[in-house]
């Protein structure tokens, strides 16, 4: 077995424990409804890559198995979230999501909006609980990447300047400022916690910081060029919305071929920085999960591109 059959299949069985694990101790036997909102978001955890790169990063820096188990699930969890604010009528007026209908579409914004507190919560409980077991010195460290990649400095911050109004011209500089806030900083949330909490070395971490960082703004870019070519029984989600919403879109503000120019450098700068990280390049087999297949105009016009 060569090494990406090796790391594919561990991570089919890693996904496997954090799909059983990100379901366990949100509880879904309180009030029907919210159980009912929160059982649906559950049902469905989608790819798991943020999870499944936290966990086997956890792993390969020295982490306990519990305790990089935790980790990953809290990061599932404010995914999750994130998605269920995202798809609201006041932020993108979704109404599919991973293939189906959005939570607020099947059971009501206010179902909605209490399921993603719900799952902020037991997501910084569960980052507490991987976190706890480091020393101080790095668990402070990490406290503070959790804020500047979730608060103002973050997704959250991030989701406001998508939010923004972005009718007109566009700069392409800008639009990336805010893929790095709301795409990256999550990205950047997988590697770095499990890094600093685990053996990571100040180089490990600062170039896996860096990595996420690529990939997410690589995330985004491919996003943009399938709002713009794909259709939403190939991508899960509704599409064609950022033009229509006024948000900020690399192709409305460069063009097509530039996007898919930046989309480019963007993979290849990642891959260098990948190649640099210490050590044989099997040991970071996990990492390749983060790296985005590259939307196909082909298929993007006909049936559209597979789902990032």
């Amino acid at each position: 077995m060569n090494a990406e059959s090796w790391w594919r299949r561990r991570a089919g069985c890693a996904r496997e424990v954090l799909a059983a694990g990100f379901r366990q101790g949100i509880g879904t036997h309180g009030e029907a409804r919210l159980a009912a909102t929160l059982g649906d978001l559950l049902a469905r955890p989608g790819s798991l890559v943020r999870a499944v790169v936290a966990y086997l990063v956890g792993i390969e820096m020295g982490m306990l198995e519990e305790s990089a188990r935790a980790l990953a699930c809290g990061v599932e969890s404010l995914h999750t979230a994130s998605l269920v604010f995202d798809d609201l009528p006041a932020m993108d007026d979704a109404r599919t999501r991973r293939g189906v209908p959005c939570a607020h579409v099947v059971h009501g914004e206010a179902m909605a909006m209490l399921a993603g507190l719900a799952l902020v919560n037991r997501g910084y409980a569960l980052l507490w609980q991987g976190m706890r077991g480091a020393p101080l010195a790095r668990r402070e460290e990490a406290g503070q990447l959790v804020d500047e990649c979730l608060g103002m400095n973050g997704v959250i911050g991030g989701q406001a300047y998508d939010l923004a109004g972005w009718r007109g011209p566009q700069d392409p500089a800008e639009v990336a400022a805010v893929a790095a806030k709301k795409t990256g900083a999550l990205l950047r949330l997988t590697v770095g916690l499990p890094a600093l909490c685990g053996r990571g070395s100040r180089r490990e971490i600062q170039l896996l910081d860096r990595l996420a960082l690529l990939r997410g703004l690589a995330y985004q870019a491919a996003d943009d060029l399938k709002d713009v070519l794909g259709n939403e029984d190939a991508t899960g989600k509704s599409g064609g919305r950022d033009e229509e919403l006024g948000r900020p879109n690399l192709v409305a503000a460069e063009g097509f071929d530039a996007a898919f120019r930046r989309f480019t450098r963007l993979q290849e700068t990642g891959d260098r920085v990948e190649a640099a990280l210490p050590g044989p390049p099997e040991r970071w087999g996990m990492l390749r999960l983060m790296r985005v297949p590259a939307p196909s105009v082909r298929e993007g016009l006909s049936t559209g591109s597979a789902a990032v």
